[in-house]
């Protein structure tokens, strides 16, 4: 059916409702406690709309649509409910933007901007509470900033089910705490900063690095594990400095991770930053090794099917045995976002019909007189007894002679989740300084 938004038809399923249809088709609605995989609460009252035929004006995200649904979201009327909204969020707000870690990507900024509200109507002073209070898990709280949307209390109660956070103190004196001598401590803690609209929540590892309009950004998947939970690479490269990564972001995906990401998985781009010893690539010389009798291959099972299938290619041409080991970890998994299979896709091995047998491995890997390692982790800190070891490798290695390839952030590719999703993933836009994989093989055709 059809509903009209500021005089403009917009398609929608009767009994959806009213602000995922405008969020879903991109008219701008503020909102601070609602978010799409946490549902509503109904608290904040940004996203007040007039309706036809309604007295009053009605909350979005308690609203559902229906046939003949006139909405305004533009009017003077609403624009001045707004103003008074944010004017009681503001009363005891600190003027800190400056200095503030979330500038860029508050909302609560960006309302005050677009509602043109540059008068306080205070005359007594303001309601001063917590600042900088650490909350575990990476997590910092100043409580003057928060605008007690609850994101952060649903999350902890409804999601995660821990029920760390909650909310102190009435009226003014209200505030989001945890209870003494409990911190935030879950597999998911982070997720409360990326929730927050303001700056009330902030990470310890992000706090202070990068202004976020500094920062691009690449749709990406995290490699922690086979779940494939969809990520932003936010990254920069200042003056005088390599490109770097800053942090790893939620990308939403209603199929695999929603709005969410493992706080493993969320610190795990420091590995995109680390640097290591590399030989020079020469062809001439890599041909050379491949004179050598009876040789085998393993392969990363991280890796996309695009370099995998460049591998199966060229041990087929080469006459090299090739395996590749899934990365198990019975400790890792959750019953939510996290797997035991800590490969990013195992699923495209076995796709690719890539041997997987530890036995067969470890037999050829017995007569073998040359390995050649393709970023897999078994072989970066072992070292086979008489053989000659080569590694095409991501990072660092403990023995053998090791050729740097560029890391996932610098490629474009695909995995196969465990569910066997199929999913891309796109590269920096940067210029990598270091050899891609698929690249490097092809020069040995």
């Amino acid at each position: 059916m059809k509903i009209l938004v500021d005089n403009t038809p917009i398609e929608c399923q009767e009994g959806e409702l009213l602000i995922d249809v405008l969020i879903n088709n991109g008219v701008e609605i503020p909102h601070f406690c609602y978010q799409q995989d946490l549902g509503m609460d109904g608290n904040c009252r940004m996203c007040m709309v007039e309706i036809k035929g309604q007295k009053r004006p009605q909350i979005a995200c308690d609203t559902f649509v229906c046939e003949n649904l006139e909405v305004s979201t533009k009017s003077e009327k609403i624009n001045e409910v707004k103003r008074s909204i944010l004017e009681l969020e503001l009363l005891n707000h600190p003027v800190d933007c400056p200095i503030c870690d979330q500038a860029g990507e508050c909302k609560l900024q960006d309302y005050y901007m677009d509602y043109g509200l540059y008068e306080s109507h205070l005359c007594t002073p303001k309601t001063k509470k917590g600042k900088h209070i650490d909350l575990g898990s990476n997590v910092m709280l100043d409580q003057e900033r928060c605008v007690l949307c609850m994101r952060c209390v649903r999350f902890t109660s409804n999601i995660t089910k821990t029920g760390e956070l909650g909310v102190i103190g009435r009226g003014d004196k209200a505030k989001i705490a945890v209870a003494p001598n409990h911190p935030l401590n879950n597999s998911y803690a982070m997720n409360v900063v990326e929730l927050c609209p303001v700056g009330a929540l902030t990470s310890k590892d992000f706090r202070f690095q990068q202004r976020v309009w500094f920062l691009d950004s690449a749709k990406s998947i995290c490699h922690g594990c086979s779940r494939g939970c969809n990520i932003f690479i936010d990254y920069n490269e200042t003056k005088y400095t390599d490109e770097k990564v800053y942090r790893f972001r939620a990308r939403r995906n209603k199929e695999i991770n929603l709005s969410f990401l493992c706080d493993f998985g969320r610190l795990s781009y420091k590995e995109l930053n680390e640097k290591f010893t590399s030989s020079t690539w020469h062809v001439e010389t890599f041909k050379e090794y491949l004179k050598i009798e009876k040789k085998v291959a393993l392969a990363s099972p991280s890796l996309s099917l695009q370099q995998l299938q460049a591998i199966k290619e060229f041990c087929e041409k080469n006459s090299i045995a090739l395996y590749s080991l899934p990365y198990v970890d019975e400790s890792f998994g959750d019953d939510w976002l996290k797997i035991n299979d800590r490969s990013a896709n195992f699923a495209g091995v076995k796709e690719l019909l890539i041997s997987t047998c530890q036995n067969d491995f470890e037999n050829s890997l017995k007569d073998a007189n040359l390995i050649i390692n393709f970023d897999h982790n078994l072989l970066k800190s072992h070292m086979p007894e008489n053989k000659q070891l080569l590694h095409f490798s991501t990072s660092k290695c403990d023995y053998g002679t090791v050729y740097a390839i560029a890391n996932f952030a610098h490629e474009n590719g695909t995995l196969i989740n465990c569910d066997g999703i199929r999913q891309e993933y796109y590269a920096t836009k940067y210029r990598c300084e270091t050899p891609r994989l698929v690249e490097l093989l092809e020069e040995l055709k």
